[in-house]
């Protein structure tokens, strides 16, 4: 059977969202989990949310708005940049949760912590990575698909606003307040990834004639055509000189004679 796309492109995208929605069933049908399995900000307890907490929804609302980018975001990355997207995901997971437990609920904000649950920082952390990409790389493509993450995704730099700095972009998923934390979290890493990982992957073409080792005989052929256009031209315009010379000689001489 030929797929339309590779076959990984549609598989990583499911096995990501399948423990997702799994976890979830089991908690709307009445299968609780006891804690928190969410990133705790600076304790101890809270460090396993680094593994989980992406796993972990509070309703409806909240998985359903993070399916549908994790999914479309994911398949684009591994379609894009192929092996380096497993990378990015792996290691962003794991980065942009401990930036997460580092950063959450800040002293000067909050005077207390909360438990940061959802896949928005994945959902982050792939858009990030798929913008800054292709400014970096500078390639035509990725260009024009960093620009449709713009237009596609671009609101989600409000989500990276503390709600305590904006009031008016307060808003909540289930029962819980977003984590402004977790998105800029994500978003942070995904960048730092586009940058590390600038010179891995596709690449902005250059011409043919600054590549090296570059040979192309068509070319030499219309050099050496053009050389012995040059030669002729040369040997021409001194036959020219000479004929020129002859003919003042020969004026000259019947002058004298005269």
């Amino acid at each position: 059977m030929n797929y339309p796309f590779p076959k990984k492109t549609l598989v990583i995208p499911v096995l990501l969202l399948i423990p997702m929605w799994i976890i979830f069933l089991f908690q709307i049908n009445g299968y609780e989990t006891s804690g928190c399995y969410g990133v705790i900000p600076r304790t101890f307890v809270g460090l396993k949310g680094i593994l989980f907490s992406p796993l972990f929804h509070s309703g409806w609302k909240h998985i359903l708005s993070n399916t549908f980018p994790l999914a479309f975001l994911s398949f684009l990355a591994l379609l894009l940049y192929d092996r380096l997207a497993y990378y990015v995901i792996f290691f962003g997971w794991i980065i942009s949760g401990i930036l997460l437990w580092i950063i959450g609920n800040p002293p000067f904000l909050d005077d207390h912590v909360s438990c940061h649950i959802g896949a928005s920082t994945i959902v982050y952390l792939l858009a990030s990575f798929i913008f800054f990409s292709g400014v970096i790389r500078k390639e035509r493509g990725l260009m024009a698909v960093s620009l449709i993450i713009i237009v596609l995704y671009g609101g989600m730099i409000w989500g990276m606003v503390p709600q305590e700095i904006l009031p008016q972009l307060k808003s909540e998923v289930g029962n819980n307040s977003i984590s402004w934390e977790g998105h800029l979290s994500g978003f942070i890493t995904g960048a730092f990834f586009a940058y590390l990982f600038r010179k891995i992957g596709p690449q902005k073409e250059s011409p043919k004639w600054d590549q090296e080792n570059y040979y192309d005989p068509r070319e030499e052929q219309l050099w050496n055509t053009y050389l012995e256009q040059e030669r002729e031209k040369a040997e021409y315009l001194n036959a020219l000189n000479e004929k020129d010379n002859e003919d003042y000689f020969d004026n000259d001489s019947d002058n004298l004679v005269k």
